[in-house]
């Protein structure tokens, strides 16, 4: 039972010509096979191709297939046409369409096209059902395996489209199947029946030029029976309406066309062309639905430029409370929701804009911007990034001044008061390397971008600590970097408000990196992994350089340059490094529609930027002056809270605010996700120094001690870092271990043993 139907008519075609009584008859010449309905045509062509079969047909002249009139069959069966490639050992097999074995009844009525053969069916045979008939394939399943056929028309229509599908199916499964009926036939030319359908409706033309007559005729079946509907007759407009209507089957065909809407990109349209009916029950199912609540979201987001902040925050929160709903409809999957999709951030800045808890000290106003406040930041972003047009452009633009501007600018203003009171100490300094280390420096690390970047790490098994600390003022590139770095001691003040090195030379990136080798730092650069058993400086990231280029489009290309920098985060770490530390030098506001303008006579600055200016000694201004960090006489004027020296900015810094000072500091480990398994290689013994490979702990400590999870009874010197190679080497200081049995163990972070192997000092 698990041939398949093609092989069970071979066996019966080979069975018929070799079992004969061989002691009174001769081998058959030949097996007239008549076939009037031609049912039989598509079987016999993949017997051919597929076992190579001697079969010639009776029709019109085709030498190659074996094909021509009775004369041709004669001479092919005599074996009197040279140079055939028709086999001659096993016994030939006349196919006959159109004919029915009645026609070789008697010569007198036999047509007289065939009447060379007639003499056949008394050399040899003819296959017919036992009661005398033509074979038909229904009958010559239920006569051979008992395997029923639904007898009506529906069915038999089924069958002749589907028999090519048919010959490939097992006896089993067509026996687990029975009665075999019209949609079991249909279903093996249309496995998938649902995604033909929508293909069709998708590109009616094309799916239909894919499809052979039969699996046309297969197609419209399905279509009728089950959906309702004649692909032919009626059109994929009636075929739109039951699928917006989601009746009975049609509610499965809706779910599917949601799972993977950008496979059927024109259906929407072919949606939006129908007419709405009076009563709707499925409002998802409109794409006009949308459109028209689309531009109602629209109309009311630019209103807001009208009212105040807490009228429009209230607005938006009752517009998210009305649009929330179509985030879940397949028209926001597919990108035709933007205002709907940001409507949500919004209204989490909304929300965020009604707290006006600003005061307290420099500390307290930035552990509750680092905890809380940056999520307003982060909300405006959010709410950029779906506006990928003007026209959404404009109402998000509208909708986040509306109730942030004040609330921004009053936050900006209180920091800036409580700074210029009581300004944090900060000092330059000089770090020792940490061994295992990275500094990975991103210019423009914002506060929400590290809280963004923390979470795609976490995410990625990663363990990771965010902390805050301050950039220095002003929180320019060329003076907030050079501060961050662990050289920061050995700089000094320079020209502009760029420091420079002990030897005078500004200190740019050439000769920052020159200090840094200088204090045993690896400087790495693109697609460098260092040695993890020493410490590195390595850089990363265009957020800044983005932001100045683009403006408010850095909102939509952010999420690609956080996963850039997971990339070389997590590469870091799987060479071999222990942890990585992520810096970075200022943030930054973006403000979409503009920062205000502030007046600052050029007269009074000798460098002015858009958020801060150094200011001639003797100048004078109403804004908030505070020293350079690195020469406490030079005097920096501030914009007044979120407002600009230059007009037209949407994106700046140089300031003071929480979003420009108040910067991420994030320390990377390899958290359980990406933990590997660790092997101890059997070590090797030169007297006490003991060689040995590890695999998968690299940037782990290893020691050798008598009892493994008590660091007091280690017998080295010192434990050491694991290199990126694995292999490493130790010394047993103390002679009299010699002989003596203790474990080599890997350590973790925080000094638990994660791998151990048992050892005999100096070797077994």
């Amino acid at each position: 039972m698990r041939q398949t139907f093609l092989e069970a008519v071979r066996n019966t075609l080979t069975t018929a010509t070799t079992e004969y009584n061989r002691n009174d008859a001769a081998p058959p010449v030949a097996l007239l096979w008549t076939d009037p309905t031609e049912e039989w045509r598509p079987v016999v062509s993949l017997l051919k191709k597929t076992f190579q079969m001697p079969i010639m047909t009776f029709g019109s002249y085709d030498p190659d297939a074996w094909q021509g009139p009775a004369i041709y069959l004669r001479c092919l069966l005599e074996e009197a046409i040279p140079d055939t490639t028709f086999p001659k050992d096993d016994c030939p097999i006349i196919y006959l369409p159109g004919y029915s074995r009645d026609a070789f009844r008697n010569s007198r009525d036999c047509p007289d096209e065939i009447k060379p053969l007639i003499d056949l069916q008394y050399r040899g045979l003819l296959w017919s059902h036992r009661n005398g008939r033509d074979w038909t394939i229904a009958g010559y399943l239920q006569a051979n395996y008992s395997i029923e056929t639904q007898p009506d028309q529906a069915t038999k229509d089924a069958l002749r489209s589907s028999i090519e599908k048919l010959c490939q199916e097992t006896m089993q499964t067509l026996s687990a199947n029975q009665p075999l009926k019209a949609g079991f036939f249909t279903s093996l030319t249309h496995p998938d029946e649902k995604k033909q359908i929508l293909l069709w409706m998708n590109a009616p033309e094309e799916e239909r030029g894919k499809m052979s007559h039969d699996e046309w005729k297969s197609f419209r079946f399905i279509c009728k029976v089950d959906y309702g509907f004649d692909p032919q007759i009626d059109g994929v407009a009636t075929a739109a309406e039951k699928l917006a209507s989601q009746e009975r089957k049609w509610q499965q065909m809706w779910e599917r066309f949601i799972e993977t809407p950008e496979r059927f990109s024109d259906i929407p349209n072919l949606l939006r062309n129908l007419q709405r009916p009076p009563f709707i029950v499925f409002k998802e199912s409109w794409p006009q639905i949308n459109d028209e609540e689309e531009k109602t979201l629209h109309t009311e987001l630019l209103a807001l430029e009208q009212v105040s902040p807490p009228i429009a925050a209230d607005t938006i929160q009752r517009l998210e409370k009305a649009h929330a709903e179509r985030r879940g409809w397949v028209w926001a999957a597919i990108g035709e929701s933007p205002l709907a999709m940001a409507i949500e951030p919004l209204a989490e800045l909304a929300g965020l804009s009604t707290q006006y808890t600003f005061g307290g000290t420099v500390d307290e106003q930035a552990k509750r911007y680092t905890e809380t406040l940056y999520k307003a930041d982060n909300a405006i972003l959010r709410s950029l990034a779906y506006a990928s047009d003007a026209d959404t452009m404009r109402a998000v633009t509208t909708a986040i001044r509306a109730v942030s501007m004040n609330w921004l600018s009053a936050r900006a203003e209180e920091f800036q008061r409580a700074w210029s009171l009581s300004p944090p100490e900060q000092v330059k300094q000089t770090s020792p390397p940490v061994v295992g280390e990275v500094i990975l420096f991103v210019d423009g690390l914002r506060m929400d971008c590290g809280h963004r970047l923390k979470k795609i790490l976490e995410d990625g098994g990663e363990e990771c600590n965010l902390s805050y600390r301050y950039s220095v003022l002003p929180t320019l590139t060329e003076t907030a970097k050079p501060a961050v770095m662990p050289i920061a001691g050995e700089l000094a003040s320079g020209e502009g408000l760029t420091p420079c090195t002990q030897s005078g030379a500004a200190a740019e990136i050439q000769a920052l990196r020159r200090i840094l080798e200088a204090h045993s730092y690896q400087v790495l650069k693109e697609g460098e992994y260092g040695d993890p058993a020493g410490s590195a400086w390595t850089e990363i990231g265009n957020i800044d350089h983005s932001g100045h280029d683009r403006g408010i489009a850095l909102a939509s290309i952010l999420d690609h340059e956080l996963s850039l920098i997971r990339k070389r985060i997590q590469s870091l770490l799987q060479a071999g490094w222990r942890q990585v530390r992520i810096v970075t030098d200022h943030g930054w506001l973006l403000i979409p529609g503009g920062l205000q303008k502030t007046e600052l006579p050029p007269a009074y600055t000798l460098i002015k930027k858009g958020r801060c200016a150094r200011l001639h000694p003797d100048a004078q201004v109403a804004y908030p002056v505070l020293p350079w960090f690195w020469d406490r006489r030079v005097r920096i004027a501030l914009a007044p809270g979120i407002s600009c020296f230059e007009a037209g900015k949407e994106f700046d810094h140089g300031g003071l605010s929480p979003e420009e000072v108040v910067i991420p500091e994030i320390v990377v480990r390899r958290g359980g996700g990406m933990q590997s398994v660790i092997e101890v290689e059997p070590p090797v013994w030169r007297g006490l120094r003991l060689s040995v490979h590890t695999d998968g702990a690299e940037g782990y400590r290893i020691d050798i001690r008598e009892r493994p999870g008590d660091p007091a009874t280690s017998i080295t010197q010192a434990g050491k870092t694991i290199p990126a190679d694995g292999t490493i080497s130790l010394v047993i200081p103390d002679d009299r271990f010699e002989g003596a049995e203790a474990f080599i163990v890997i350590l973790d972070d925080n000094g638990n043993p994660i791998a151990q192997r048992k050892v005999i000092i100096g070797g077994e």
